[in-house]
């Protein structure tokens, strides 16, 4: 464990690096977040951050006792990297999204890579709302609800539209993807995993903050969130039998194989 926190952070750090000079030396962000079939693209480092901040809080703090003893006076500097992350999650969307509104779409070239941006509004909203649910300062864990809540349901309400324009596009093609894209299907699962958990924790907060019974409610998005993602990987192992079997150990690999991750 201890390895592959450095490993992790190792990797942050280079990437970082790289992503800013790569912002001020060239120009393919613009043309990026331009393009609708290449926009989520930019997502990505949105979605490893906040788990850079969870693997603080978790795993490290087995290593470092001091983090969980101070654990109260670390939730100003999480929330205001939650903040900006926050910010720019928003704002990216907000772009991206006026793309998709102003420019001809061929949606029919669309894959399920598309809803990286869906992920990185559930890695957004799991940092809330662990915040939330950790901070002992009712200004803190209450901005960071009402925040949380804000990418919970624009995480939500986004994920459904694409999985919709999604399915809709493929069982009009009638024809699978190429052998690169497939495995973009199992992207499917890890929203419903993080956006249910996000909100379990959002029913947490509410209970213990306005003292309402909300154990029903809890119960009921944690059995469907777990159920929802259940069904959608199995969906999807079927769906891919024959890639799975004939294609996936000899074909060439591709970065859609990370959706199986």
């Amino acid at each position: 464990m201890g390895l592959f926190i450095v490993i992790h952070f190792i990797l942050t750090a280079i990437f970082l690096k790289e992503l800013f000079i790569w912002l001020l030396k060239t120009n393919d962000f613009k043309k990026i977040i331009e393009n609708p079939l290449a926009s989520s693209a930019i997502f990505s480092p949105i979605i490893s951050l906040p788990m850079t901040m969870v693997v603080l809080f978790g795993p490290v703090s087995f290593f470092v006792p001091q983090i969980t003893a101070n654990m109260q006076s670390l939730m100003l500097p999480a929330f205001i990297i939650f903040s900006c992350l926050w910010g720019i999650l928003l704002s990216f969307e907000i772009k991206v999204a006026k793309v998709l509104a102003t420019d001809f779409v061929e949606y029919e070239k669309l894959n399920f890579g598309w809803l990286l941006d869906v992920l990185a509004f559930g890695a957004v909203s799991l940092l809330g709302s662990s915040i939330v649910s950790s901070s002992n300062s009712n200004l803190i864990s209450s901005a960071a609800a009402f925040m949380t809540t804000i990418t919970l349901l624009v995480g939500i309400v986004v994920f459904a539209i694409k999985v919709t324009i999604l399915v809709y596009q493929q069982i009009k093609s009638k024809v699978m993807p190429g052998v690169n894209v497939l495995p973009a299907f199992f992207l499917t699962v890890p929203p419903m995993c993080l956006l249910g958990f996000s909100f379990y924790k959002l029913l947490g907060h509410t209970e213990k903050t306005y003292g309402l019974s909300t154990n029903t409610i809890s119960f009921l998005v944690l059995v469907f969130s777990y159920l929802a993602a259940t069904t959608c990987f199995i969906f999807s192992v079927v769906l891919l039998r024959e890639y799975l079997q004939k294609n996936f150990l000899s074909s060439d690999f591709s970065p859609a194989q990370w959706g199986m991750v």
